[in-house]
């Protein structure tokens, strides 16, 4: 499921598209910010295919090494515990990933190309050689291979990255977090489930999705009253000096810090001084945090922010 934090960035993104189109309706920018949202669930599903396919290529090296004139004893008697291990075949069989991928085109060539290396580099790895050489066979045990699969190739792998880039401009900085997402899902996973395992949700609930809706309507009305604030907040500072980013995740955490009381303001500051940190400047997130901190307060002095229950302020 996608967490609140990675709606954040999607927000912030959806009103950079809004704020430089111009032209551009709020029905339409909210199309979009619903679209970049999907479009991180595709990854989710398409990213379980590498793990499918990295079964059926070991399957194939084992059946051309039977295959050959003279093979050795290995490839007459291969070791077939990967291609055996039940986490891996639940995933291929899986009746929810079977129906999105035959409605959704994979670009096989280039994908083909990535496991055939990926699984390169898996066998060269202790923690695959460990599990091979293991006597023991326990889903347990196949459920630690995937999730170090996952860790150890998925998270680091150019290649895979490059791919993923090429075939969607929402991917270039998600992979990470829908790794994380499908090492959830395999965590949750039982044996007696089967094939029928379930697959996270695109939302945790509702409020997810409310939350996001909310949170880009509110942004964009009042995009250009919140900037203006900004601005006297910041008098010692020329406005071209500051970064564009840094308006947008000022103006999107005052949007959520206004919009909703239930949110602790801490817990707004926060998420949102992180979010400088990786997508502006180097000086972003301690500048962030100085002007948010003295608007939030003038808001709360204003009543603008009104923060219910105990602890959200």
């Amino acid at each position: 499921m996608i967490s609140r934090r990675l709606l954040r960035v999607k927000v912030i993104k959806a009103l950079y598209g809004y704020v430089k189109s111009q032209n551009d309706s709020i029905a339409n920018a909210e199309k979009e910010l619903f679209y970049s949202i999907n479009k991180t669930y595709d990854l989710y599903h398409y990213l379980f295919y590498f793990l499918s396919e990295l079964r059926d290529y070991a399957q194939t090296r084992i059946e051309i090494g039977k295959q050959k004139l003279m093979p050795t004893e290995k490839e007459r008697n291969p070791n077939t515990k990967f291609i055996d291990n039940k986490v891996n075949h639940f995933i291929a069989e899986n009746i929810i990933l079977e129906k999105y991928y035959s409605q959704h085109t994979v670009q096989y060539t280039e994908a083909k190309n990535i496991i055939k290396k990926m699984f390169g580099n898996i066998i060269q790895h202790d923690y695959y050689k460990n599990y091979m050489n293991s006597p023991k066979r326990s889903f347990e045990e196949d459920k630690r291979l995937v999730i170090d699969i996952l860790t150890n190739e998925f998270e680091d792998f150019d290649d895979l990255y490059n791919l993923l880039e090429e075939q969607s401009i929402f991917w270039n900085d998600e992979i990470e977090f829908v790794v994380g997402m499908i090492i959830k899902t395999v965590k949750s996973m039982k044996e007696k489930q089967g094939n029928e395992f379930k697959l996270l949700p695109l939302f945790k609930n509702e409020e997810d999705r409310e939350f996001a809706k909310c949170l880009f309507r509110h942004a964009i009305i009042h995009y250009d009253k919140y900037s203006v604030v900004i601005d006297e907040f910041t008098p010692n500072w020329d406005v071209e000096r500051i970064a564009f980013m840094d308006t947008l995740i000022m103006v999107t955490a005052l949007s959520e810090a206004v919009e909703f009381s239930n949110i602790p303001i801490k817990v707004t500051i926060d998420e949102y001084i992180e979010l400088a940190k990786f997508y502006s400047t180097s000086n972003s997130s301690t500048f962030v945090n100085g002007v948010l901190d003295k608007v939030i307060q003038d808001f709360t002095n204003k009543k603008i922010i009104v923060k219910q229950g105990l602890g959200l302020l």
